[in-house]
């Protein structure tokens, strides 16, 4: 099948509340503080691997290729922690 397949059986059993209370199903993804706070780690490594390489380089900015903005909510978060991060660019595609 298709990750869209998988998507949609992933959803049936969220919207099953019998099935999901029985498991004890849960979900961690980008709206999981915990994600995102992991996800801040990307940047600042990034961040030291640039300027450890280019001395004269002293701001940093980072493209995203995205479907959820949560990988692109810790870049922001890694600014707003003080991480001197330029520009933050999000690009993203239709998905059919």
């Amino acid at each position: 099948g298709t990750f869209d397949d998988c998507q949609d059986i992933v959803k049936a059993s969220f919207a099953n509340q019998e099935f999901r209370d029985r498991v004890k199903l849960g979900a961690v993804n980008s709206i999981n503080w915990c994600r995102v706070l992991a996800q801040t780690t990307y940047y600042f490594w990034s961040y030291f691997r640039v300027t450890d390489a280019e001395k004269d380089v002293k701001e940093v900015n980072f493209s995203v290729p995205t479907g959820n903005f949560g990988d692109i909510l810790a870049g922001y978060y890694s600014k707003r922690m003080g991480l001197p991060v330029g520009d933050l660019i999000v690009a993203t595609y239709e998905n059919d």
